[in-house]
Order: C-alpha cells, then sequence, then structure tokens
C-alpha cells in the first residue's frame, strides 16, 4: 500500500469511529448503576425471604384457575406412569390431540368422565400395584443376574 491510500484508509476509520461513537451517557440508557455491596443477610435469612415472598405472591385460592398446586414429589412415579396409561387407555390421548378438539362437546365430556372413574376407582390402585410389581421384579431380576443376593 501507499502512503495515500494508507492515510485514506485511516481518514475513514476516524470518520466512521467518529460517526458510531456514543453521544448519550449509558446511565441515560439503562439507569444508574446498582451498588454492589456485601449483604449482612445471611443465606438463611435470605432463604426464608424468598420462601416468604413466594408464599405471599401466589394468588388466593378463590382467584386460582384449576387444581391447587400439589407438594413436589406427591406423586410417585408409579403413580404417574398409572395415570399415563389410563389417560391413554381411556382413549383421551386419542381425542385431546385432534385437529378439531372441542372441550365443551358430549364426546369428549363422555370420555373424560370414563377416564375420572378409571382414575379414582379401584383401576388406578390395581395399575399402581401392577407398575410397583414389575419394578419390583426388575430389580430382583437385575440382582439375581449380577450374582448379588436379593432383598
Amino acid at each position: 500500500m501507499n502512503a495515500k491510500q494508507l492515510l485514506g484508509v485511516s481518514a475513514l476509520a476516524l470518520a466512521s469511529a467518529t460517526a458510531f461513537a456514543q453521544t448519550v451517557p449509558a446511565e441515560l440508557w439503562v439507569g444508574a448503576p446498582i451498588a454492589t455491596t456485601a449483604s449482612a443477610a445471611s443465606r438463611s435469612a435470605v432463604a426464608a425471604d424468598f420462601s416468604a415472598s413466594r408464599t405471599m405472591a401466589s394468588a388466593p385460592q378463590e382467584l386460582r384457575v384449576g387444581p391447587a398446586d400439589t407438594a413436589p414429589g406427591a406423586m410417585s412415579r408409579a403413580e404417574v406412569a398409572a395415570d399415563t396409561n389410563l389417560w391413554i387407555k381411556s382413549g383421551m390421548s386419542q381425542l385431546a390431540n385432534r385437529d378439531s378438539f372441542d372441550p365443551t362437546s358430549p364426546a369428549y365430556r363422555a370420555q373424560f368422565a370414563a377416564y375420572e372413574r378409571m382414575r379414582n376407582g379401584p383401576a388406578f390402585v390395581a395399575e399402581v400395584q401392577r407398575l410397583k410389581g414389575s419394578t419390583i421384579k426388575q430389580t430382583t431380576t437385575a440382582q439375581v443376574d449380577t450374582g448379588t443376593p436379593a432383598e
């Protein structure tokens, strides 16, 4: 490159840098900087504050839509699997996945009532026992195959 080309490229770079330079201070765009000082609160105090804010932030029961929240781990793996199996056996999985899905139709209501009868009746308990029995058999078989004694 000769000197004139180098001088021209430098002038262009300088002109573009000043054209795109920030003309407004950052405080006007994002606000004042947040002070980052060490907190005097302990970890347990912060955790208690957080859990208190979560319970107060939840909506009152009369404003909620749907069933109440369940505690984490309220259902076992076998219960969830049994619920899913009954949903499929009742035909709800096929009915709810249609393009013409209408939850107000009599067919949907009848199918959902059948699912609820299965879910709240002895079929659910039998399905849970079947699933728990199959997992016990699998673990026992695995223990026998590896040579470890079954409990």
